[in-house]
């Protein structure tokens, strides 16, 4: 069996899909959005995460790095760096995290199955999440058979930035998709993410044609997208897909103190809309004929 790239495993989520799950979050995306609440899931390359407020300045880091990444404690040559996590696992405080590892199949499973109990109590089940989990689509395939045999409900949460034969590959599998979809406005899209829309609209409306059980997701970004327009553009596409219902998800800055720590820039203009905007704009989408959540 193969291993995958996995940054993350969250249990007991409840609003990623049905009933109590456990999220997989696998390494690498595609897209660049400037509001990204994981920006250590981006690179196929997993970045050091460092927190300064954790450093002891033991010297442990410098000792360890082979590769000469530290020109100074706390002081990270990006480029040299090869993600070895070496240093982070001589780290006793904790201040040097590498958050992706190599996982097996049968790691992950084991570790899903410890949970089997909540999942059959809650109809719940598995979400693969990201960065795009749909970069690493034969991973998905496989950990999603093995979760299928288990009779786990899977639901994966994407972009839909993905080449179609990668979706396919696994689509039998997938009980239930989580769909971003971030702006109508194609201009606009590649300007606050870095690439097109037409990808994405594409292949949601493959989904469609498929009859997959589909949730629309629009992350609602103050003076970016939360504009009528786009919300009723985002709507008759959830209609004409046959979606179940359009989450909007109204934008905060959780993930901004990230940034400093895998030495990136955090650069989002977007605001939080107001709580009369967001409702005006669920009512809307709700006019249209189709169930909407604000989750804030």
């Amino acid at each position: 069996m193969m291993n995958g790239n996995v940054f993350n495993i969250q249990k007991y989520s409840v609003n990623d899909g049905d009933g109590i799950r456990t999220m997989v979050f696998l390494q690498g995306c595609p897209l660049r959005c400037q509001w990204c609440a994981n920006p250590e899931s981006q690179a196929i390359k997993p970045p050091l995460m460092f927190t300064g407020d954790k450093c002891i300045a033991c010297g442990l880091c410098l000792a360890a790095c082979r590769e000469n990444a530290f020109s100074a404690i706390g002081t990270i040559d990006r480029n040299a760096c090869i993600s070895c996590g070496k240093c982070a696992d001589e780290c006793p405080s904790e201040a040097l995290e590498l958050k992706c590892r190599p996982r097996s199949v049968e790691d992950i499973l084991a570790e899903i199955e410890k949970d089997r109990m909540f999942y059959f109590m809650s109809d719940g089940g598995v979400t693969f999440s990201g960065g795009e989990p749909y970069v690493q689509w034969e991973f998905i395939k496989e950990l999603g058979e093995a979760l299928k045999k288990k009779g786990l409900h899977l639901a994966v949460e994407t972009t839909g930035f993905a080449k179609w034969e990668h979706i396919e590959y696994s689509v039998d599998l997938i009980d239930l998709f989580l769909y971003d979809v971030k702006a109508m406005n194609d201009e606009i899209h590649k300007k606050y993410t870095g690439v097109s829309n037409e990808r994405i609209l594409k292949n949601i409306r493959m989904l469609g044609r498929l009859k997959k059980r589909i949730i629309v997701r629009v992350p609602l970004m103050g003076g970016i997208n939360d504009d009528e327009e786009n919300i009723r553009q985002t709507a008759a596409l959830a209609v004409v897909v046959g979606a179940d219902a359009v989450h909007l998800l109204p934008y905060h800055e959780l993930g901004a103190v990230k940034y400093q720590k895998v030495g990136m820039n955090y650069a989002c203009d977007a605001t939080t809309p107001a709580e009369e905007d967001a409702e005006r704009l669920k009512k809307l989408v709700e006019a249209m004929g189709i169930p909407c959540v604000l989750r804030g």
